[in-house]
């Protein structure tokens, strides 16, 4: 299983993994690393036969090497550049294949440090090679312990730095000893903590055998992009190169409706993103925000504002992609906008299906239709809507 650690499975990179080992219900964690040991082992791999790792297009535009120059080869710990999980896992299997030896796991779940945050309030402060982890606040970084903690190793593991410990599955192995084998009153929080995160796309799964992957399915905990009939709207942040900003970047998406009376409907997305938290020289830095929005196939784009490179235009996963770029600096904010046509055309009702980016926050959203607002929400799970027309 491999495990992700930043804070969006598809919108951050890939920062660390372990091996879980499930035996009549008895869990093991067998091997735990950074993703970086994978990536070194790839490229040297990589150095002694020809390897198909040529990186996306926004890859090599928005993600530069540390000296500036474009990525030429594509890692591991960026595999998961499709907002749909499926597609990632897939990307990540294809590139470990390379190392060798085929697939030595049963399936990927991909987890944020949101779930290691919520399942240590469960546990309570867990001690890992002489640090401690705990949900307490930290006013290092203004958020959880557990999270700064979390979030140093990372960057001691993307600076290379050779005596950097594996700690990754040792503090799973001591989460799921406390949670399993502890008091028995404490079980069903837990399995109410895991079934939220997962409801809440903070545990994605990606499982080898087909059963299993459909009944995950049914319960919507395997991140794909949906066909729907009706309206649509996904939208997709990937920091990249931006610290582990997305800690603090809050974001409110309005969207306005407008139905023509030749059935034309016409549609505004404004986001507005907020980072209140002060300068950190590795923690919060500027946020270099690639934004794609997924509508429905053939929608039209009429214009923008707020995109620092021109809008463009693509599909991807039988959607229509509009592709954007913003930077969000430390206490201050920003505001993208598009506009366009949607290919749909609704009749006695709108139909509406909102989908959640696996691993993000809880944004506020709001929605007007004709002019009137209609809902007000948090997106914490997709959401499905009905309008009366």
């Amino acid at each position: 299983f491999q495990n992700d650690k930043e804070i969006r499975p598809t919108g951050g990179f890939l920062t660390a993994f372990a091996f879980l080992k499930l035996d009549k219900g008895k869990i093991d964690t067998t091997t735990s690393d950074d993703i970086y040991r994978l990536d070194e082992r790839l490229l040297a791999t990589c150095l002694t036969k020809i390897c198909p790792l040529t990186p996306p297009n926004p890859i090599v535009k928005y993600l530069p090497e540390v000296d500036g120059k474009p990525r030429s080869a594509w890692s591991m710990r960026d595999s998961n550049i499709s907002p749909d999980i499926p597609t990632s896992a897939k990307e990540f299997e294809r590139m470990y294949s390379l190392l060798g030896g085929g697939l030595p796991f049963d399936g990927i779940i991909f987890i944020d440090t949101q779930v290691v945050e919520e399942l240590i309030e469960v546990t309570g402060p867990i001690d890992v090679l002489g640090t401690t982890y705990s949900s307490e606040k930290d006013s290092r970084c203004n958020c959880p312990n557990v999270i700064y903690e979390l979030e140093s190793y990372a960057e001691i593991a993307a600076k290379g730095e050779k005596d950097r410990k594996a700690i990754l599955g040792v503090l799973m192995q001591q989460i799921l000893a406390r949670s399993l084998g502890g008091d028995v009153e404490k079980i069903p929080q837990l399995l109410e903590t895991v079934v939220r995160l997962a409801s809440h796309k903070h545990i994605m799964f990606y499982m080898h055998d087909k059963k299993t992957q459909e009944a995950l399915k049914m319960l919507n905990w395997t991140g794909e992009i949906k066909n729907f009939d009706g309206d649509y709207l996904h939208i997709n942040d990937s920091n990249f190169a931006g610290g582990k900003s997305n800690l603090y970047v809050e974001q409110t998406v309005i969207q306005e409706i407008d139905t023509q009376d030749d059935g034309v409907v016409k549609k505004k997305i404004t986001i507005e993103y907020k980072n209140p938290q002060p300068f950190n020289t590795w923690l919060n830095g500027i946020n270099r925000d690639y934004v794609r929005f997924y509508v429905p196939k053939g929608s039209k784009l009429i214009s923008s504002k707020g995109s620092e490179e021109v809008v463009t235009t693509i599909e991807d996963l039988e959607k229509t992609v509009f592709e954007a770029f913003i930077q969000v600096r430390p206490q201050n904010s920003r505001k993208l906008e598009i506009e366009y046509t949607a290919s749909y055309g609704p009749k006695d009702e709108y139909k509406l299906l909102i989908q959640k980016q696996p691993g993000a926050k809880d944004f506020q959203y709001k929605i007007k239709l004709n002019g009137k607002e209609v809902e007000n929400f948090k997106l914490d799970m997709d959401k499905e809507f009905k309008f009366d027309l």
